[in-house]
């Protein structure tokens, strides 16, 4: 799943990463990763621009929002695990895949490697639910039938996580607060994918 992250998707987490431990947080979560992609040149930054959110824009709702109490992740991951079953997503499979990979508990640290891209995160570790954006993200290149993970479906993760958790203060403050709808987010990143012309090369 990680090497099919493109540069820029990999300098999302990197923001987010610099972003959470800039200001002492102890997780990465979604509003960290929207503050990496609205920092990221790439197609997710665009379709932001055009909703009227940047950078500076998600950095004062940064300041505003607080932390969710962290569930543990076999009880997110029971929760989920049922009705992302019925949209096609097995967590038990992709789960399996990134340890066959990366080896056990992959999805609970990134490797210390000096060099690579795994090593997004060093010990901040991502909470619950963008772990599962990220999940979601590989879910919306393969229903686009796109070979690569970009800017694009790292957003298109975050806003199905919103969706599956409308009362999380991501789904519930964070985006009501930005003016950002995630529906109508979602089709102004399919409006902005779909203005790539066939053929161009990733690097979203």
């Amino acid at each position: 799943m990680f090497e099919r992250f493109t540069d820029k998707a990999r300098k999302v987490v990197i923001l987010a990463k610099n972003k959470a431990t800039e200001r002492g947080d102890d997780q990465i979560r979604p509003v960290h990763m929207l503050y990496g992609l609205a920092g990221t040149d790439g197609v997710a930054a665009r379709a932001l621009t055009a909703l009227g959110v940047d950078c500076a824009a998600v950095e004062r709702e940064l300041g505003r929002s607080v932390p969710e109490g962290r569930a543990p992740l076999g009880e997110a991951a029971g929760e989920d695990a049922e009705a992302l079953a019925a949209i096609g997503i097995d967590l038990d499979e992709i789960k399996r895949r990134i340890e066959d990979s990366f080896g056990p508990g992959a999805l609970e640290r990134v490797p210390l490697a000096p060099k690579g891209p795994l090593n997004w995160t060093g010990h901040l570790p991502l909470d619950d639910q963008a772990k599962l954006s990220l999940a979601l993200s590989l879910k919306e290149a393969r229903a686009l039938r796109h070979n690569y993970i970009g800017t694009e479906h790292m957003l298109l993760g975050l806003l199905r996580v919103a969706e599956r958790y409308p009362r999380g203060e991501f789904a519930a403050a964070t985006l009501p607060d930005l003016g950002l709808d995630p529906a109508t987010a979602r089709g102004r990143v399919l409006a902005e994918v779909n203005l790539i012309r066939r053929g161009d090369p990733p690097g979203r």
